[in-house]
């Protein structure tokens, strides 16, 4: 197999783990089977360099989707999955950069961030642009996903349990 080739088969597997589903960590480790261990596969013994430039496409894509889901111009797109998704894929993403020993106290930060800029919004547009209950959440989710952000829940809008689920699970 030329360099070219190689580059170019990294290149695919990059794409599919960037552009992959919710669960990255999965089509990231579908790629290194398919490319050292399947039988179809092209058997490679994967580089240090290699096996990092899948990883940052798994966290890209992490990324991507942790905050889809707390960007108030995404509330009406078909792509929009709600802070409870983001609560989940924040989880997933934590676990596999864990895994994988790579620190998340940045992106950690700017899903803080991120998290207390939608809500403000959301309160400021509840009942207008948005449905008055615009948190697809119980009031503990959004504690839960708060305090693993590093936000105290005196940081959250005043009244913000009006804006929630109360009581319900959606699945």
């Amino acid at each position: 197999m030329t360099s070219e080739e190689r580059a170019e088969l990294l290149g695919d597997e990059w794409l599919i783990v960037r552009h992959s589903g919710e669960i990255p960590e999965i089509t990231y480790h579908s790629s290194l089977y398919f490319l050292t261990e399947d039988g179809d596969g092209p058997r490679l013994r994967l580089t240090e360099g290699e096996l990092q430039y899948l990883k940052d496409a798994a966290i890209q894509r992490y990324h991507e989707i942790v905050l889809r889901d707390i960007i108030i111009e995404n509330f009406h797109k078909t792509i929009y999955r709600g802070v409870r998704r983001t609560l989940y894929n924040w989880h997933r993403c934590k676990v596999f950069e864990q895994r994988q020993s790579i620190p998340c106290d940045l992106f950690q930060k700017t899903v803080a961030n991120q998290l207390l800029r939608f809500l403000e919004q959301g309160v400021a547009a509840a009942g207008k642009d948005l449905p008055q209950i615009f948190i697809n959440c119980s009031v503990a989710q959004l504690y839960e996903l708060a305090a693993g952000l590093g936000i105290e829940t005196e940081q959250l809008p005043s009244g913000i349990s009006e804006f929630c689920l109360e009581g319900k699970t959606i699945t």
